[in-house]
């Protein structure tokens, strides 16, 4: 079996100063660049405004995908190629490092999975676009989408103090999964059976006893609560709605937002759950490594959403969904999603190689999950197939052993990284 490849990291660091962007590189194999302006126009057209349409393209287009590009793709690759030019070619001394750092990678191809772009973005209204959808228009092809290149998994990258509580995960690898889907006006019906089918289903070919998913008995934020204290959890999976809240705060009357995540109270009803009393409910004895929120808008707004205040909270990382996904996005992103990390892949390539497989199926929902990290790369997991009974020539047959072997390359790699 082949020995788990390393990533190396290109910290990409975008600011606002008055009414101009900038962008910097503060480590990469390459070194440091100085600060550049970066030229990001969108006319008159305020950001949320355009976050809007570019959100509109994505849930509006079609499914399967088509080809030729359809209008809405269009409306996505001109938004994509207009930043990823702004920042990887026209910003030179961004762009210079960007491109030695990738040859540095592929020198190393042999020892190297690839180059993690870990996107700062310090300015609210910067972090709310969709970065997912960076697109090289001078390639002219697929693999001109960013994420969709396995060389350069993008991660939105939070600036948290303190190093995050990390243990090493010597199996079996336990998942909770949550489905809260109370009566609420105003969001799409939910198909939580087929997305609950396609983890199982993904999960079955795992050898017994390495892996434990369990459903949370309810939807109540109680139910929550009182299943964490059956830990050690490692991933917590939530299938639900979810959206973010405009209020006004401040002195000065300054319009924030809030993300949250919708569970039920004890009496069946929806309340809303913002990102840190979500992660309280989580802390349990500190093992949870990953949450992933299948829900509306969990990304939204990127710093202030569900998915950034986990990580700011405590979370090493978190998957969550910048826009809506239909029920069969949903259920395929699951179901691939844990078939490749169970199988030993880092998150990064994991949610690379479950965006490949979504744009298989559809033109544009790839780009809509998210992923927040404050940690560095990590293999959760390796499986060992047990061996089959063999029939010895003139004796009885080789039974398997009684439990599944945990990979030592990736308790070793855990034990390195969780130290």
């Amino acid at each position: 079996m082949p020995t788990q490849k390393g990533l190396l990291d290109f910290d990409l660091r975008l600011s606002k100063e008055g009414d101009r962007y900038f962008a910097k590189v503060s480590q990469s194999p390459a070194g440091e660049s100085e600060k550049v302006q970066i030229n990001i126009q969108f006319g008159a057209e305020p950001l949320e405004a355009l976050r809007r349409r570019l959100a509109d393209a994505v849930t509006r287009g079609p499914n399967p995908r088509a080809f030729p590009p359809s209008k809405e793709e269009r409306i996505l690759r001109e938004f994509g190629d207009q930043i990823f030019r702004a920042v990887f070619r026209d910003a030179f001394a961004v762009a210079m490092k960007f491109e030695a750092s990738l040859g540095m990678v592929r020198q190393r191809s042999d020892e190297l999975e690839g180059l993690r772009v870990k996107l700062h973005a310090d300015s609210p209204e910067l972090a709310i676009l969709p970065w997912e959808f960076m697109f090289d228009n001078a390639m002219g092809n697929d693999d001109a989408y960013l994420c969709l290149r396995n060389r350069s998994p993008l991660v939105r990258f939070l600036d948290v103090e303190g190093p995050p509580t990390k243990l090493p995960v010597d199996g079996p690898l336990r998942i909770l999964g949550m489905v809260s889907n109370p009566g609420v006006t105003g969001w799409p019906k939910l198909d939580v059976e087929a997305e609950r089918e396609r983890i199982e289903t993904a999960l079955k070919g795992v050898p017994k006893g390495s892996v434990d998913f369990k459903w949370v008995p309810g939807g109540s934020t109680d139910d929550l609560f009182d299943i964490m204290q059956e830990g050690p959890w490692h991933i917590f999976h939530f299938i639900g709605h979810g959206g973010v809240d405009e209020y006004v705060s401040g002195d000065e009357g300054e319009q924030s937002t809030r993300g949250y995540v919708v569970m039920q109270d004890g009496l069946g009803q929806a309340v809303k759950v913002d990102g840190s009393s979500l992660g309280v409910m989580l802390q349990g004895d500190g093992s949870l490594q990953l949450a992933v929120l299948n829900c509306c808008e969990g990304a939204r707004g990127a710093i202030s959403s569900a998915g950034a205040s986990l990580v700011s909270w405590g979370m090493p990382m978190v998957v969550a969904m910048q826009f809506p996904m239909s029920n069969g996005s949903s259920a395929d992103f699951a179901g691939k999603f844990y078939r490749s990390l169970v199988s030993g892949q880092s998150i990064e390539h994991a949610i690379t190689v479950t965006r490949q497989f979504m744009r298989t199926k559809t033109s544009l929902e790839w780009g809509v999950p998210v992923l927040f990290s404050r940690s560095g790369s990590s293999v959760l997991f390796h499986v060992e197939p047990a061996p089959s009974p063999v029939e010895a020539e003139g004796g009885p047959a080789v039974a398997p052993p009684a439990a599944p072997t945990v990979n030592l390359r990736a308790r070793e790699e855990l034990r390195r990284l969780f130290s």
